[in-house]
């Protein structure tokens, strides 16, 4: 484990008071010091005196990015600021420090670890105070891929945490910095997160890591420990191809009337050769004991696309797909199968919604186009809801008369129930309207 602190060893050290001083007037002024940039702030645990802020700062290329801001909280102008670090040889505050000043306000950049104190002035009013600054600057995790197989790549990761302390200056013993985080590792593939690991006590040991999703192509795989500091560190990039295959697909309509025309959409991934089931309905077929009697097809479909298939009866109808490559030194397989089923409806299609009976031999009758039923019956209603045609056979049509005299032009409306003959306990039932045009 490596040890960091801010202050060399010295076997004697003067016991300092670390007591903010306030020297006022009429009225106390506060001084305070702040780190805007800071990644994590904590206060001291020195065994006595006044008790010290700490700020931590992410420093990834370790060239030392503290800063620190001194301001007095009334606003007021006119101050001077004069900046002192910590020098173990004296004992004191004897290293003097460069700031950016104002009038109101003074700036401390590109600092080193240690104990920093401020004092100032303007005339009438003087403050001191002091602070830690603490440079996290770690060293980069370590990501390895170890394998790949059929279920995905194996990374191991691995991170040297970095304990950052302070000195307990009443009694020259070093302190940790204490935290109530964790280190987090997250795996990342071409910068997004694919997992991640929270540890309260990292040890340092390796941790695994197992990317199991298909792609195609090469990919670049970091890993990004974020310490109990807030601070983040990236691994040097591995990049990786992947021989994992995963099936998928997507029917287009799943449900509708028959006859029914589903296209197949191949969403596989990392697949060289596909092989589709297309299944009957289970419930229809006798004797029938595995999914596999249900075949709808002789052979199974090889195309990576198979054409548009048109389910002829009603059912509820599954499709498989079984895909393979051998990208790797093995094959590797994966099956899909459709969770809601293709839905194929009794046919009741093709309700015209506009006839025109004048006797000229086209369209003088509206007549319903049905298949595969058992039981039909057609009504029809005048929009005052007047019965004008009733007929249990679906073979005739209405011939726009009302006994025996011309039906007036204009909106009408239909019920239709009808019961499939393969799903006879079954009723369906379409409403709509259509308009009755004369020339």
């Amino acid at each position: 484990m490596k040890i960091r602190f801010s202050l060399l060893h010295s076997k004697k050290f003067f016991r300092l008071s670390l007591f903010v001083i306030f020297v006022f007037l009429s009225s106390p002024l506060f001084s305070q010091i702040t780190a805007g940039n800071a990644s994590y702030t904590t206060t001291t645990q020195y065994s006595t005196s006044s008790q010290d802020e700490i700020y931590v700062f992410c420093d990834e290329i370790g060239t030392g990015v503290g800063e620190l801001t001194a301001t007095p909280t009334d606003g007021s102008s006119g101050w001077t600021f004069n900046w002192t670090k910590w020098n173990s040889s004296s004992s004191s505050f004897s290293t003097s420090v460069s700031s950016l000043d104002t009038s109101t306000e003074s700036l401390l950049t590109n600092l080193q670890d240690g104990l920093y104190r401020v004092e100032a002035s303007n005339g009438t009013d003087s403050f001191e105070d002091q602070a830690w600054v603490l440079n996290n600057s770690n060293s980069q995790p370590t990501l390895t891929l170890s394998s790949m197989d059929c279920v995905g790549l194996y990374f191991y990761a691995s991170f040297a945490p970095l304990q950052l302390q302070y000195f307990d200056i009443p009694s020259a013993t070093l302190l940790d910095v204490s935290t109530e985080g964790s280190y987090t590792f997250t795996l990342l593939r071409n910068g997004e997160e694919l997992d991640h690991l929270s540890l309260s006590n990292y040890d340092g040991s390796s941790k695994s890591f197992v990317d199991d999703e298909a792609f195609e192509d090469e990919k670049s795989y970091t890993m990004r420990v974020t310490d109990p500091y807030s601070c983040s560190f990236i691994s040097e990039s591995v990049t990786s191809s992947t021989y994992v295959v995963e099936a998928g697909f997507s029917i287009d309509p799943m449900d509708g009337e028959a006859p029914l025309e589903v296209e197949f959409e191949n969403e596989s991934v990392n697949a060289d050769d596909f092989e589709w089931y297309l299944y009957q309905d289970f419930d229809r077929i006798e004797d029938a004991t595995e999914l596999a009697d249900s075949l709808l097809v002789d052979d199974i479909v090889t195309d990576e696309d198979p054409v548009a298939y048109t389910y002829e009866h009603p059912g509820y109808y599954y499709v498989k797909l079984i895909v393979s490559s051998d990208k790797g030194p093995e094959t590797c397989i994966d099956e899909y199968t459709l969770i809601e089923p293709v839905e194929v409806d009794t046919s009741l299609v093709q309700v015209p919604n506009v006839f025109t009976p004048n006797g000229d031999g086209q369209n003088d009758e509206f007549k319903v186009k049905s298949q595969s039923l058992k039981s039909f019956k057609a009504t029809i209603f005048n929009r005052w809801g007047r019965v004008v045609y009733s007929s249990q056979n679906p073979d005739e049509g209405w011939n726009g008369k009302v006994n025996g005299k011309l039906a007036t032009p204009g909106t009408y409306f239909y019920v239709i129930k009808a019961t499939g003959e393969e799903e006879e306990k079954k009723t369906y039932t379409k409403k709509g309207s259509f308009m009755l045009i004369r020339n």
